[in-house]
């Protein structure tokens, strides 16, 4: 038994040496193949390799040739394909610019702008909640006791330079500025308050007030008014507070007003006014920045004389203006008129009745007008060059005063174009200022 468990683990030890002489057994790498022996022909010709080439290319080239000619008549198939589609489907169209004026685009920016008067803010410069009287019947009841009126005024002066501005913020009240040769700055206030509540006057009474300042070269007076102005809904209520305003005419003016309207004089010095729910008059306002902004004023019109400025802005109003020199104005959902240009005018115009200009002066260069649904009604007697474009709008002219020199489409490209140019002049060729009016559902008229 012994012997035998010997020999068992002799022929274990046997086999486990056999197996690992075969792991660790390396064979050694083989040889790099030799390198290919390529032999050089001596008999090989280059000339001969070149004609070859020289064959070949010129076959490529012809090849090249035939397959262009090819893809030429494709391209000239497929254009007549779309041109007889295009012919078809204008005569589908051909008059759908004109119906689309006619029935849709003619007064749409007109009735689109109404449509966005009833989400104007009803305001007035005084506040009465809906219960406004006439002035004779405010005035029997003042006599009578039935409402208590209270007034207080304030006055105000200061010294100043040509380098002071003066600066005025109010609401529910009118501003009115007067010019004089002194070097001052002078504000007279009257504040008016009435009520059938006795109590609710002496509360408007007190908490208004004026506050005014100077810093650097800034003259500030500034109303404040009575903070619980809506707090008894079913009394009426009524406040004014009217400013009479002297200062030179040379210098700047800053108004901010709600609620009431604004009177200017001639000034050349810098005006920046911005106006909401009042209406503006003004006579001759030269400062080149002029800077003017108008909202809300369409039951009162807004008028200026002249105005030379930087920036016209004019929103739900409507708006005259006598002469505009060198100016960029901006008119939307507003009724606006333009006796004359001077010099030139970047405008642009949305929405509203549109915009009318009688005249242009011989000393315009450039006058570039902007438009989207409304109308522009031009009436020139002087000479101008145009170039009119206008998408799904029209353009309307008289044959005899106006001469087109170029348009698309031409008269033989005849069907509908949703986008259409005119180019001509009225007058003499060369011999004016350059319009260009780019519109889109816009109706275009020159008279």
């Amino acid at each position: 038994m012994k012997k035998a468990f010997n020999i068992a683990f002799i022929a274990i030890i046997a086999v486990l040496a056999a197996g690992s002489g075969a792991h660790a057994q390396v064979n050694p790498p083989e040889p790099p193949l030799p390198p290919e022996n390529l032999n050089y022909n001596k008999d090989f010709n280059s000339a001969e390799f070149n004609k070859s080439m020289a064959k070949l290319n010129t076959k490529m080239a012809d090849l090249s040739k035939k397959m262009a000619k090819l893809s030429a008549e494709q391209s000239k198939k497929m254009n007549l394909t779309m041109k007889d589609f295009n012919k078809k489907f204008s005569a589908q169209f051909k008059d759908f610019d004109k119906n689309f004026n006619k029935d849709f685009g003619k007064d749409f920016g007109k009735d689109f702008s109404d449509n966005f008067n009833n989400l104007i803010p009803q305001g007035s410069f005084n506040f009465d909640n809906g219960n406004k009287l006439s002035d004779e019947e405010y005035r029997r009841k003042v006599a009578s006791g039935e409402i208590t009126e209270k007034t207080k005024t304030y006055s105000k002066s200061y010294s100043v330079d040509g380098n002071d501005v003066l600066q005025i913020s109010n609401q529910f009240g009118k501003i009115h500025v007067n010019t004089w040769n002194k070097n001052e700055f002078k504000v007279d206030v009257t504040m008016k308050f009435s009520s059938a509540d006795a109590s609710l006057v002496d509360e408007m009474l007190e908490g208004t007030s004026i506050i005014d300042s100077k810093n650097g070269s800034v003259v500030s007076f500034r109303t404040k008014t009575w903070s619980n102005q809506h707090g008894r809904n079913n009394t009426q209520q009524d406040m004014s507070i009217d400013y009479n305003v002297y200062m030179p005419a040379g210098n700047a003016l800053d108004i901010t007003n709600r609620f009431g309207s604004v009177t200017l004089p001639n000034l050349s010095g810098k005006t920046t006014l911005k106006l909401q729910f009042g209406s503006l008059t003004a006579q001759q306002l030269t400062n080149a920045q002029n800077n003017v902004s108008i909202k809300f004023s369409k039951d009162n019109p807004s008028t200026i004389a002249f105005y030379n400025g930087e920036q016209l802005k004019v929103e739900f109003s409507k708006f005259k203006v006598g002469t505009i020199d060198n100016s960029a104005a901006s008119f939307s959902f507003s009724d606006v008129s333009i006796d004359k240009l001077k010099t030139s005018a970047d405008i642009n115009v949305k929405f509203g009745d549109g915009l009318s200009i009688a005249g242009i002066d011989k000393s315009v260069k450039n006058l570039n007008i902007n438009a989207s649904n409304t109308k522009i009604d031009l009436d020139f007697n002087q000479s101008f060059n145009f170039d009119i474009t206008t998408r799904l709008g029209s353009f309307n002219f008289d044959e005899d005063k106006v001469k087109v020199t170029a348009k698309t489409p031409t008269d033989e490209e005849k069907g509908w174009s949703q986008t259409k140019t005119y180019k001509g002049y009225v007058g003499k060729n060369n011999s004016g200022p350059n319009v260009v009016v780019t519109a889109r559902f816009a109706d275009i008229q020159f008279k």
